[in-house]
């Protein structure tokens, strides 16, 4: 072998391997986050505390300097707990303090705009309003009109005959990130108007007000959707080849809603859609028109503020609260409108960015958390807005049954800067929270299931389950006894299976309430030589799947049958057929 071969596979066998089980919960979500014994609202209070002491001026945090011109409003929801929706914390930056128009004080009521948070709320509208089939039907056939479009040249025509209402979504329709007139990266604007220069100094050619990309059929707000599609230039990508941010792909996307709902307006279809079902008071894609704009959190300019999107409302129009966005991230993660198999084919990607950490979903910005105990990976469902003064996010953890959402505005910061602030917001609220959860999921799964299991019978029939709360992969509720009959099912479990055997929540039975649960094996750590061999040394868990079976029952599934406060009664184990252990301790 060359040396060097013989050095990179020496080297590569010294890998760490990190254990990837089942991607999804460790445990089912917590059911309580509020309450004096629960982890969260501790640590919910110290994060709070720490921002009130800096922003107050009585424990002054360097760290936290960016957020001392921010207006912001922070607040957590849950599925399991309705009460998470009252924390809550809020903080009135000097220029909404003294603003002659809309509120001088926020709180959960106050009236945001949240800009780009509109495009999941689009994505969710379309999925409530629109047929599974017209997810996939090309542009051309939504819009007849623009099938006569030039496409003979795919480096300058777009070909829209391929470009689907499910690739818009998915931001990965190769359409570039804006077009006029509503394209403020559009450098003509500032060169020509805002700060005149002429273009020819910089080695650009003059434009004219009859310039392709100038002269386009669509110039207002109110425009049609076939005069905005005629006006877009040449493609960033091929449709599917890689994602790519677009405020344009969400007008678009507005548009199609409308044409198939037969509902002209967005704010008609986003009002059927989401609003009148959730009860929804202070949520629109309509800017206010009354001033000095009350209930409403102004910042900066006051034209800029109170802009009437039209069609582009689709894509950042989104006026609303953190007691209303609460309401949002609730009904997505609870299933309240949508059927919940769509609701989990919803929050999966749909494509992958070039970092490891980060992908696309429909709408979704997807966030890949490495728990730092457990190294387990939390998938975090988001959508960030940033536009003008204000910046939002809302995130969504179905793994935990649990979202937060961050809303800042400044008209006195700059817009990096309000930037910077509202991201380090959301790492603040995901830093402190999600640990919690991890801790309060445990002790409530230890609670509710770790003990021992004892079926009738003449002969002895056991199951033991422990919560392991050593850091490592191995943490969870795990398998340390199965005796049936006498006879240790265990050992022979473990022969097939593993050591270490650690049970995930898997299905659910909402009309029994009964839970199943799949063993996940904790192997040991397994050299690995690259890419490939990596993948079964460290995520082999999604390749096991119940594949050994007896009589067809699976040797890894236990179901567990639960009392009314979600304790477990009674433990089945699957391939005993029906044999119930009772819960004695």
């Amino acid at each position: 072998m060359h040396p060097s071969l013989l050095s990179f596979a020496a080297a590569s066998l010294c890998l760490p391997a990190v254990h990837a089980r089942i991607l999804g919960p460790l445990d089912p979500a917590p059911v309580d986050l509020t309450s004096d014994s629960s982890s969260v609202r501790p640590q919910w209070e110290n994060l709070t505390s720490t921002l009130e002491g800096h922003l107050n001026g009585t424990a002054r945090n360097a760290a936290l300097s960016g957020l001392d011109n921010v207006t912001f409003s922070l607040g957590l929801f849950s599925v399991n707990d309705p009460k998470a929706a009252s924390l809550q914390y809020h903080h009135t930056g000097p220029d909404v303090r003294n603003s002659s128009f809309g509120v001088n004080k926020v709180d959960g009521n106050s009236i945001y705009r949240v800009a780009s948070m509109t495009k999941v709320l689009t994505v969710y509208s379309g999925l409530l309003l629109l047929k599974t089939s017209d997810w996939d039907k090309p542009l051309t056939e939504i819009f007849p009109e623009i099938a006569s479009l030039s496409k003979d040249d795919p480096n300058h025509h777009i070909q829209w005959d391929t470009i689907t209402p499910f690739s818009l979504a998915s931001q990965i329709s190769g359409i570039p990130a804006n077009a006029r007139p509503f394209d403020a990266g559009e450098l003509s604007t500032i060169l020509y108007f805002t700060n005149p220069v002429d273009p020819t100094t910089l080695g650009l050619p003059p434009l004219t007000l009859n310039s392709t990309g100038i002269n386009v059929p669509c110039q207002a707000a109110n425009c049609s959707a076939v005069q905005y599609i005629k006006g877009i230039q040449a493609p960033t990508l091929p449709v599917f080849q890689s994602p790519g941010y677009a405020n344009t792909n969400f007008i678009l996307l507005g548009r199609v809603i409308s044409k198939l709902t037969g509902l002209p307006a967005n704010e008609q279809w986003f009002q059927k859609a989401v609003v009148r079902p959730l009860g929804l008071k202070n949520t629109s894609l309509l800017s206010p028109t009354e001033s000095p704009y009350p209930s409403y959190v102004v910042a900066g300019d006051v034209s800029a503020f109170a802009f009437q999107g039209e069609i582009t409302s689709s894509s950042g129009g989104l006026f609303t609260t953190t007691n209303d966005i609460a309401k949002v991230g609730i009904s997505m993660l609870n299933s309240t409108l949508l059927p919940a198999d769509q609701t989990r084919k919803w929050m999966k990607p749909n494509s992958f960015t070039a970092t490891l950490d980060f992908a696309l979903g429909m709408g979704w910005e997807i966030y890949r958390y490495t728990d730092k105990v457990t190294g387990h990976v939390t998938d975090l469902y988001t959508k960030l807005g940033d536009s003008g003064a204000y910046a939002s996010y809302l995130v969504v953890v179905p793994d935990y049954d649990f979202g937060f959402s961050v809303i800042a505005t400044s008209g006195i910061v700059t817009a990096a800067e309000r930037s910077a602030a509202t991201h380090l917001l959301a790492d603040l609220v995901s830093e402190t929270i999600l640990p919690a959860l991890r801790d309060q999921a445990a002790a409530e799964t230890k609670r509710n299931y770790a003990g021992t299991y004892v079926a009738t019978g003449t002969n002895t029939s056991t199951l033991t389950l422990v919560y392991n709360e050593t850091a490592g992969p191995g943490f969870g509720l795990t398998v340390t006894s199965l005796v049936n009959n006498g006879r240790n099912l265990l050992a022979f479990i473990q022969e097939l299976m593993g050591e270490q055997l650690v049970l995930a929540p898997a299905t659910e039975d909402p009309k029994t309430g009964q839970r199943g649960f799949v063993i996940t094996p904790v192997t040991p750590d397994t050299p690995y030589t690259g890419v490939f061999s990596e993948m079964f040394a460290t995520d082999a868990d999604w390749i096991n799947n119940n594949g050994l079976t007896y009589g067809g029952q699976a040797l890894g599934t236990f179901y567990f049958d639960l009392a009314d406060d979600g304790s477990a009664i009674a433990a089945l184990p699957a391939v005993l057929r029906g044999k119930r252990f009772k819960k004695t301790s």
